[in-house]
């Protein structure tokens, strides 16, 4: 058993674990949790110029470090990356597979049949696909955006064809987007490097990939992106305004952990009366009278430390269980009140303080699952100590996939519209292009009919009879150089097509356009 003791306050320890307060002529107090208080400054804007080691780029966040904020966020809240990980799980389904758009003739129903297309699951393989998109994915589900490079073959150089060899993925938290120049309302460029700081001499710079112009340059880049409100050029992240929940709903381990290591062991306070120890002190300077010693301050401390040891010892221990001890309290003319030994049970509220506790966590979950936009249910959280029924998690999923799954779909899919676009000429398969953005069921489907009115088959060939029409009015090339071009497999098929979207022939096409101009 130990005293610690500092003028008429201390403590005893009596080495089960406890602590026992006292104090003469005065009462405790026990200890009450601090109030907690959000952050509201946080500067989220987005849109003004910064220039870092040279270049005016796009800041993403006050501090251009948005990114990292997040990431650090996300790993100090225990759910976080779990939620935004069945998000980016529920929106990738089963992964990339190949497939192609089928009529079911017995029931008129739309399915998609599995294929097999080795020469093109080997040509995407060269640049691992899956790997690229997925990272998109995640990107996407927690910027709202994200970074594409474009490696164009050298054949252009040398007056050959242009083909995209591969797309890569450009980690969010290292690209930002130059700022337009002067008289420019866009970016023209994306810069690359290690942001917040990055080393010049290990920054690359890249022009904007051009749609129109899709092997302008060697490599380019581009930024996809789902629109933020307000928001010039970059995304927000869609929880952003669930920053100050995230935070609560991540201190909740570390504040308990802490508590229990400093906070107050005490479970009885002790009072004495200040007559008694009067007393004490007397009696020692007569004992010292007597044996001729010189009284010191200190006797009286040790005497002090002495009575309160066992005073403690006899209340306290599993040696002393059915043993007690009576004091005697007594009126005291000085005081005014009664005077003597009291024990007073210090309530310290750990339960309730530990319930509020984690009902502030469970409504930081909350808060910070909505702003995830996805619900609660389908991030297994436990909310007021009920576990959702399966009946719940299939509703949300439902309402999820109805809702949260179509404009992601759209952003995701952009590269892949960029790329129909600069291959037109060559053969083209749904299942290539559904297996680049990873969909599965119809959803890569319901993505172009939603987007373009049209299925991806139809597309493809609105987008080859555009270009036929154009070189059948500004050039001199015969039809079948011109179907062969436009990425046509046969002339008949040409003719046909033709014909039955333009209501003419490609020659009377042609022929038309010709007679109109001279009429002019």
């Amino acid at each position: 058993m130990e005293v610690r003791r500092s003028g008429n306050f201390g403590f005893v320890d009596p080495g089960n674990g406890s602590l026992y307060s006292f104090d003469i002529s005065g009462r405790g107090k026990g200890w009450e949790p601090s109030s907690i208080m959000l952050n509201h400054n946080r500067n989220t804007c987005f849109t003004r110029k910064m220039s870092v080691a040279g270049y005016d780029i796009v800041p993403m966040g006050d501090n251009n470090d948005m990114p990292g904020e997040v990431m650090r966020l996300l790993d100090r809240f225990y759910a976080g990356e779990g939620i935004l990980g069945k998000i980016a799980g529920l929106q990738w389904g089963d992964g990339p597979r190949f497939y192609e758009d089928a009529i079911d003739d017995t029931d008129n129903r739309f399915y998609k049949k599995w294929v097999l297309a080795p020469d093109i699951e080997s040509d995407m393989s060269s640049w691992d696909y899956r790997i690229c998109m997925h990272r998109c994915l995640v990107d996407l589900t927690h910027m709202q955006g994200f970074f594409i490079k474009f490696v164009r073959n050298r054949a252009p150089r040398i007056g050959g064809r242009g083909k995209l060899l591969r797309l890569e993925h450009i980690p969010y938290q290292r690209a930002r987007l130059l700022y337009p120049p002067p008289g420019k309302n866009d970016p023209e460029g994306i810069v690359v490097g290690d942001f917040p700081f990055p080393d010049p001499e290990y920054m690359e710079r890249y022009p904007m990939f051009d749609p129109a112009d899709p092997f302008r340059y060697p490599v380019s880049a581009r930024y996809y992106n789902i629109y933020s409100f307000c928001k010039d050029f970059v995304s927000t992240p869609r929880f952003l305004g669930a920053f100050d929940w995230l935070e609560i709903a991540g201190t909740l381990a570390p504040l308990l952990h802490n508590y229990n290591l400093n906070s107050s062991a005490l479970s009885l306070h002790i009072e004495s009366p200040q007559g008694y120890w009067d007393k004490a002190e007397e009696r020692l300077k007569s004992v010292c009278r007597k044996r001729g010693e010189t009284y010191t301050a200190k006797m009286l401390e040790d005497y002090k430390d002495e009575c309160m040891e066992k005073f403690a010892g006899g209340i306290t221990g599993m040696k002393n269980v059915g043993k007690y001890m009576h004091t005697t309290r007594f009126w005291s003319d000085e005081a005014n009140d009664f005077e003597g030994w009291k024990v007073t049970p210090i309530d310290k509220k750990v339960k309730d303080y530990i319930e509020a506790q984690i009902r502030i966590s469970n409504k930081a979950d909350a808060a910070a699952t909505s702003g995830f936009g996805i619900d609660p249910v389908l991030a297994n959280l436990i909310l007021e100590n009920k576990l959702s029924s399966g009946s719940e998690k299939l509703y949300s999923i439902k309402v999820y996939n109805a809702s949260e799954t179509a404009i992601p779909d759209m952003i995701l899919c952009k590269p892949v519209q960029e790329y129909i676009n600069a291959h037109y000429q060559e053969e083209i398969r749904l299942g290539q292009l559904a297996a680049m953005v990873g969909m599965t069921d119809v959803s890569f489907s319901r993505f172009f009919k939603l987007r373009t009115g049209k299925n991806l088959s139809d597309y493809i060939i609105d987008i080859r009879l555009g270009f036929a029409s154009r070189l059948l009015v500004d050039s001199t090339m015969s039809i079948a150089e011109i179907c062969y071009e436009c990425g046509f497999n046969n002339l008949s098929n040409f003719n046909r097509i033709f014909k039955k979207k333009k209501a003419c022939s490609p020659k009377e096409f042609r022929e038309n356009y010709r007679k109109k101009k001279k009429l002019v």
